[in-house]
């Protein structure tokens, strides 16, 4: 459970600042909300959950911070 409550707090950091989808380092926020997802959901459920809430997790922060940043630079 500790890793889900830092996963909140750098997904948070990560959809503040924005993420630009053109670097590969605002991927890897991707990355560890698809892992911190997947094990906590292979941990309390099964594999089969464990990937999708993986993958919700790195939407969520993928799409929050490409929303941001996109709305940043509309705003400049």
């Amino acid at each position: 459970m500790a890793n889900f409550y830092i996963f909140v707090l750098v997904g948070f950091i990560g959809i503040f600042l924005g993420l630009n989808l053109r670097k590969w380092s605002s991927w890897l926020y991707g990355i560890y909300g698809f892992l911190s997802g997947f094990f906590l959901g292979f941990l309390f459920l099964d594999v089969r959950r464990g990937l999708e809430l993986g993958a919700i997790f790195a939407f969520a922060v993928m799409y929050g911070g490409a929303c941001v940043y996109w709305g940043r630079q509309r705003y400049k």
